[in-house]
């Protein structure tokens, strides 16, 4: 395994952007629509204008609060769910054992190869995607893949999640922005754990609420509900904030790190006025604003630093796990852009940060291809191959065989024992990227072109072969009956 990370920020620093943090709580504060978060601020003596719904911090208290919890949630997640890394190196980048991805996103969007066009997901794509991230072995939680246009908008939630119990022995999470959906689906997700208390209370499968703070310094009304309602059931929660460079924040990497830092450590000393013993962490997805364009980017080197900043103040200065979400590049559709963005994003993460390899997304995670997920998978085993380094032993340092063999007169490596034993686990042998001998005197062949057909064809294949999961009659009675109960109250006039 490689060793070590490139640092971004320095301890002093660090210590700036700490107090510059600070300030802006003490100074500006936050806009918060959680009456019960005001309410909480206010009782330990912080200044509330429940008009305005505006609170300024203390900065003791965050100090306090921040401190309180410092070591406590140790999970490493590269996405909003899987946690892939059970617990913070001291100073490597966090790596999963085995080679894992995240899958799924929720996307309203699904890129048709065949079609060229993106078009709204139909419930059949949606369980055609859910099979893929089943047959996929580097798959370790499927997470939704779409937001299905067939099922109404009130209960899409519930549906997509009912479908991964169906459809997935692995299921991930769905995503909700509604309150009124967190009893069912903590209802679901005791069922899709087996009621264990352990795993709902650090990492409950199929549900997923990153509070996302709303730069420059706001907390919604829709997080502030569904979080009030979250916090009843002991779920972790997350302080996911999104600064635009140049638009919702400061154009500086330093200055959209503060205005990100002071959201998740407001959010965070509110919520955890209320309920210390809730698992807190946090996430950031920055982008850079394209001042030609106006399209936000995340593929840049500010958007990456940004978040890699908020990590390393995170995990040194308060030490807490500050998670980076991968997946969203600007890339529309399968080919070079992608693939560069996608590559240059995670092994820029993959230095610093963590090796947070996700598949499939485009278009700033509006879309999902599984096309593009077939080329992700290929291109991801490469990076993690990397960052596992060599072994170094008896075995692998080869000597005798180097002797035996000589100059290799009278045998080859490619013919040895050795080769057997460890090409398999040495080499990234790629299904889909062209690594044929070819004839230079023939026509070039459209390389791209090829690619994208046979990654096409690749998952078809997979969803064709995956058989469904068998579900024991118990699992699906209960699961109708909360999917029922949830539709006669979310669909009621």
């Amino acid at each position: 395994m490689l060793k070590g990370l490139l640092q971004v920020v320095e301890p002093e620093q660090m210590e700036r952007l700490h107090q510059g943090t600070l300030r802006v709580l003490e100074r500006t504060g936050l806009r918060i629509q959680g009456e019960f978060l005001l309410r909480a601020l206010a009782d330990a003596g912080c200044r509330v204008d429940f008009a305005a719904r505006r609170a300024w911090f203390k900065p003791d208290l965050v100090e306090r609060q921040v401190a309180a919890q410092r070591d406590r949630y140790r999970l490493v997640r590269s996405s909003l769910w899987y946690p892939f890394c059970r617990r913070l190196p001291d100073d490597d980048v966090a790596t999963p054992e085995e080679f894992i991805v995240d899958y799924g996103y929720g996307a309203p969007w699904l890129y048709d190869y065949p079609l060229g066009r993106f078009r709204q997901p139909t419930i059949q794509d949606q369980v055609d995607m859910i099979r893929l991230g089943e047959a996929l072995p580097s798959v370790q939680a499927v997470n939704a893949p779409l937001i299905c246009s067939e099922f109404d908008p009130r209960i899409e939630t519930i549906e997509s999640a009912r479908l991964l119990l169906l459809h997935t022995r692995k299921p991930g999470w769905v995503g909700t922005s509604a309150a009124a959906e967190v009893k069912y689906l903590a209802e679901l997700a005791s069922l899709a754990a087996g009621g264990d208390r352990d795993t709902l209370r650090t990492q409950p499968p199929i549900f997923v609420a990153a509070y996302c703070t709303t730069s420059p310094l706001k907390i919604d009304t829709r997080s502030c509900d569904v979080l009030e309602e979250a916090l009843k059931y002991g779920f972790p929660v997350n302080f996911a904030p999104m600064p635009i460079l140049g638009a919702t924040a400061p154009v500086t990497p330093a200055g959209a790190a503060i205005v990100a830092a002071a959201e998740i450590l407001g959010g965070l000393t509110a919520t955890s006025l209320t309920n210390p013993d809730i698992y807190y962490f946090s996430t950031s997805i920055t982008g850079e604003m394209d001042m030609k364009t106006t399209q936000v980017c995340y593929g840049t080197p500010a958007a990456i630093l940004t978040d890699v900043a908020l990590h390393q103040l995170f995990r040194r200065r308060y030490g807490l796990v500050h998670n980076v979400e991968p997946g969203y590049v600007e890339a529309r559709v399968p080919g070079l852009q992608a693939a560069f963005l996608k590559t240059y994003r995670q092994m820029a993460f993959g230095s610093t940060v963590s090796l947070p390899l996700s598949i499939g997304a485009l278009d700033n995670g509006a879309a999902f291809s599984p096309t593009q997920a077939m080329l992700d998978v290929e291109m991801n085993e490469a990076i993690y191959r990397f960052a596992h380094g060599i072994e170094v032993n008896d075995d692998t340092c080869a000597v005798d065989l180097i002797n035996d063999l000589l100059f290799c007169e009278h045998g080859t490596y490619l013919e040895s024992e050795h080769t057997l034993s460890h090409f398999r686990q040495v080499g990234w042998n790629p299904r889909l990227f062209d690594r044929s001998y070819f004839d230079h005197t023939q026509p070039a062949p459209c390389g791209d072109e090829r690619i994208l057909r046979q990654a096409d064809q690749a998952w078809r294949q997979l969803v064709a072969n995956q058989p469904a999961p068998t579900l024991d009659r118990a699992f699906r009675r209960e699961l109708d009956r909360i999917v029922t109960a949830a539709k006669t109250e979310l669909l009621a006039p």
